[in-house]
């Protein structure tokens, strides 16, 4: 028997392989919710034993994981528990053997299934061959699946909210947030902001203390990213759309995460991405970021890389790409450009 345990956010869930020799072969999936972390291996281990130990108790246990699990990752009454049940079978010993990349299939598998919390659930060898080279594209199909719809409008939303956030990584998976940044607007009006600095408990990267000009000493005195989220989630209330730059594959899904993270209550209504939407209207540019968009429609953004201003920047964008949609031209400080013109200009 191989078994592993997986994190996702505050959710945890087991997988076990079990080889019944002469019998078969197959895969379990346990989803544990929100159980105490030092519970959890030891609740898989358990649950696996008490339906092997109904019918194969005669048999010998052959254990494919570090006996240091049990040390380490289990409190020590589950130990001695785990211990009295191996003591059930004909005899127990640790193995070097390993399954741990098709644990991690299982469960993925386990994930995107959505297997009710409490549930041990089955997968014979087979299912697991099948599915596990279309794996990657089931999990960006839930996920676009679980994605809040884009707005469709022609025209610019009466009401929303830009959202842009200062971390350590542009991935998702390993950010901390140092800032966040929010404008409300109405009309095509700001009438409203948010900025807060946020303790994340971490150091400063050197680099984005360059990049972004935020010190160490405004992110110790700042309030923990739990209370700044809440701020957040409460400043952007039941505005129906959420609009940022690269808003798809990373502020939303930020803000996602840490609304699980802290068990928050998840928004709901329609994205805008600017950087989408420029794509989506074919501008001739050499690529899409913020800064890019912003000299193009001759936008400023005095403190780039930092949240509210790109929050600014990114809600003037909004506004350009709009006017340039309808009326196909580009509004500067010195009047209206035909867009031909201004790609002349910065060309």
């Amino acid at each position: 028997m191989a078994i592993e345990l997986f994190q996702i956010e505050r959710q945890f869930s087991t997988t076990i392989y079990c080889d019944i020799t002469g019998v078969k072969q197959g895969y379990m999936y346990l989803n544990q919710g929100t159980v105490a972390p030092e519970k959890a291996f030891g609740q898989g281990i358990l649950m696996a034993l008490g339906i092997l130990l109904k019918s194969y108790s005669d048999r010998s246990l052959l254990l494919a994981f570090p006996e240091g699990y049990l040390t380490t990752i289990i409190q020590p009454q589950m130990r001695e528990e785990v211990y009295a049940v191996f003591k059930k079978f004909a005899s127990f010993q640790f193995i070097t053997e390993r399954h741990n990349d098709l644990l991690d299939i299982v469960n993925q598998m386990g994930h995107i299934d959505a297997i009710k919390q409490g549930s041990l659930h089955g997968y014979t060898k087979e299912q697991v061959e099948t599915r596990k080279n279309n794996l990657a594209e089931e999990v960006k199909a839930k996920k676009k699946l679980n994605m809040p719809p884009d707005y469709q409008e022609v025209f610019l939303p009466p009401r929303g909210v830009v959202i842009d956030f200062e971390t350590n990584s542009p991935h998702v998976k390993f950010a901390r947030i140092f800032e966040v940044g929010a404008v409300k607007f109405e009309n095509g009006i700001i009438i409203d902001r948010f900025q807060s600095y946020t303790n994340p408990g971490i150091k400063i990267p050197k680099s984005i203390r360059t990049l972004t000009g935020i010190k160490q000493s405004d992110i110790d005195s700042a309030p923990k990213t739990y209370i700044v989220m809440k701020q957040l989630l409460q400043f952007i209330g039941d505005t129906p759309t959420l609009v940022g730059h690269n808003l798809h594959t990373y502020d939303y899904e930020l803000l996602r995460l840490f609304l699980d993270r802290f068990n928050l209550p998840h928004w709901k209504g329609n994205l805008l991405c600017t950087k989408k939407l420029a794509r989506k209207i074919q501008l001739v540019v050499s690529d899409y970021k913020l800064s890019t968009l912003c000299q193009l429609f001759r936008i400023s953004n005095n403190s780039a890389h930092r949240a509210q201003s790109d929050c600014e920047a990114t809600f003037e964008l909004l506004i350009a790409l709009y006017n340039h949609t309808l009326l196909g031209k580009l509004k500067t400080e010195q009047g209206s450009l035909e867009f031909e013109e201004v790609l002349n200009l910065i060309q």
